[in-house]
């Protein structure tokens, strides 16, 4: 196919129609009258891709946006009698969304700090003001702990992700290598893992890290090779999401309950929903804050004494209120009950069964507002998904891009035959999508039949469904992107820690890409009052909404932890839970 006859927004339709709207898969979950709700849905956007990675992600992003667009319509049909919106979606605009994490601004005009900063000392000193350190275990402390999260070949030529997680010493310690090692560069960090890893078989490693330290990894496999495994057979029936209905005669056919100080309308349509969030790093947080875009009010609750991922506070906090409780404690216990007594949404997206120990799992929750008049959506994320042999294992992005065959294709893209991570967390915010479409949808379903859901969020969900109905460009779109930036081939030892800073390099340096993705209204800044009214600059709501009936944005701003407290406020507009 001649690039001339490529276009970025038609594909992205295509996918949308055929990939989502057709697919026997998704097509159960979706809503009544979904054809016209999804009329109203356009795409624009330049022709050509812009990244040079082989896979589709503008197509997937934009598809999924789509999609959600169409549960947005569904609700304002549904709860506020209002004919479908016209929604567009530029997709150069909507893969911003998956670099997210790496475009904020905080203090634009001033210090000018970004994703960087907490890379140097003395920008560290000044992000760490206003959202400081919680990582509790060093997992960025050295060149050595972040090489404890790559690829790398095993004794019998595979190639195996380990993952250092948000505390890589278990990983560390597996391979019996150091806790701490000095290196100059990354490139010197890898080499010990390099001989460590080469002492196993890819099976054996498996083993190891799986059953022995219970530390995420994955042998990196083909496409062929996920879909025909035991587990991958056993997910086989999920598109991006699975929803179970829980029936109680109890709990009848309603939506959320009005709340005076955040009415709800088209503007605002999720306006006055409680989503009780225990969530962390990006899949899951990403989620709810979708939820809190389009008005919902998000309590937050991690531990005070568990290590979190501080650098990723100021994107996936927006809109949310962050408090602090114990779970060992029974008097946070409580407290927890309680704000889910109140919540129509409780989502988390911690280890399976690690929240049941505390009495937090999937039956607890349903339980706590058995006999109350309306259910609850309990929504979780993992991984691997909730079916199969491997549904337990712990994950991350690169572990669900390793474990579907997704980075295995990127490398081969690139003429070698060996997996390299796909450089953005693009599943990560994806499934992001995923989950916050699944909610909506539970959230529909719950508003026409009653009782309670579980929605079934995975990473591997996602990635399965962008192999299978997204897929890589045509060779020669492909061929002419990656010559445009130069043919650049990347090796399985280039982590995520190389690739990210050389491909917004790459695309900074390409005058059509850069023209094309970093324009000035794919952004939007705020001030964030609890800090002074400091402003931060943000990528933008990806959906457009031209009659301006639905104004995407978030009640309150981003926020470190521990910042609120842990209760439900009379007035959901308040900027901190006091």
């Amino acid at each position: 196919m001649a690039n001339t006859e490529y276009s970025v927004p038609t594909e992205a339709e295509k996918v949308f129609r055929t990939g989502i709207l057709q697919n026997p898969l998704i097509t159960p979950y979706l809503p009544e009258g979904w054809e016209a709700l999804a009329s109203t849905v356009s795409f624009e956007g330049s022709p050509s891709p812009s990244i040079p990675i082989n896979w589709r992600f503008a197509e997937s992003i934009s598809a999924l946006k789509a999609y959600e667009a169409v549960l947005v319509n569904a609700i304002l049909k549904k709860k506020y009698n209002h004919d479908p919106v016209e929604v567009r979606i530029n997709t150069d605009h909507a893969q911003l969304f998956f670099m997210s994490t790496l475009l904020w601004r905080l203090d634009p005009q001033g210090a000018d700090l970004n994703a960087l900063s907490i890379l140097q000392p003395e920008l560290r000193q000044k992000m760490d003001a206003y959202f400081p350190d919680w990582d509790k275990h060093g997992s960025l402390a050295s060149l050595h702990r972040m090489a404890a999260t790559n690829i790398y070949r095993t004794k019998d030529d595979r190639f195996f992700h380990i993952h250092g997680s948000i505390d890589p010493r278990p990983t560390i310690e597996s391979l019996g290598l150091p806790q701490e090692s000095s290196a100059s560069s990354l490139q010197e960090a890898f080499k010990p893992y390099v001989e460590a890893v080469s002492r196993f078989t890819a099976e054996e490693l498996q083993d190891l890290e799986t059953n022995r330290f219970r530390q995420a990894g994955t042998i990196c496999y083909s496409i062929d090779e996920y879909n025909n495994s035991e587990h991958g057979k056993a997910n086989a029936h999920i598109g991006l999401f699975e929803i179970h209905h829980r029936p109680n005669p109890v709990q009848q056919a309603t939506w959320w309950p009005d709340a005076p100080s955040s009415p709800g309308s088209p503007k605002r349509p999720l306006a006055g929903l409680k989503v009780v969030d225990l969530t962390r790093v990006i899949a899951s947080p990403a989620v709810s804050r979708g939820l809190a875009e389009l008005g919902a009010s998000v309590m937050r609750i991690v531990s005070p004494n568990i290590t979190d991922t501080s650098g990723l506070h100021l994107d996936l906090n927006h809109g949310k209120w962050n408090a602090c409780l114990d779970l060992k404690v029974e008097a946070d216990r409580e407290k927890l009950r309680e704000l889910i007594r109140g919540a129509d949404v409780f989502l988390q997206g911690y280890r399976p069964h690690v929240l049941d120990k505390y009495g937090f799992g999937e039956q607890d929750i349903l339980d706590l507002v058995k006999d109350r008049d309306r259910g609850i959506v309990y929504a979780r994320e993992n991984c691997y998904g909730w079916n199969g042999p491997w549904k337990d294992r712990s994950g991350w992005q690169q572990i669900s891009d390793a474990n579907c065959g997704v980075s295995l294709e990127f490398g081969r893209a690139m003429g070698n035959d060996e997996p390299v991570t796909p450089v953005f967390p693009n599943s990560d915010y994806c499934t992001g999508i995923a989950g916050t479409i699944g909610i909506l949808t539970a959230l529909v379903q719950r508003a026409e039949k009653g009782g309670s859901y579980t929605v079934d969020i995975a990473l591997n969900y996602y990635s399965r469904w962008l192999t299978s109905s997204v897929g890589a460009y045509p060779s020669a779109v492909w061929d002419r992107l990656w010559t445009r930036h130069g043919r650049p081939v990347f090796r399985h030892t280039d982590s995520m820690m190389v690739l990210l800073p050389a491909f917004m390099k790459m695309l900074r340096a390409d005058p059509d890409s850069a023209a094309a993705l970093f324009q000035p209204g794919f952004f939007t800044e705020y001030a964030i009052k609890h800090l002074g009214g400091v402003t931060v600059r943000i990528v933008a709501p990806v959906l457009r909404f031209p009659g301006g009936e639905v104004e995407p944005g978030y009640n309150v701003s981003t926020r470190t932890n521990g910042v609120d407290q842990p209760r439900w406020p009379d007035d959901l507009s308040v900027e901190v839970v006091v």
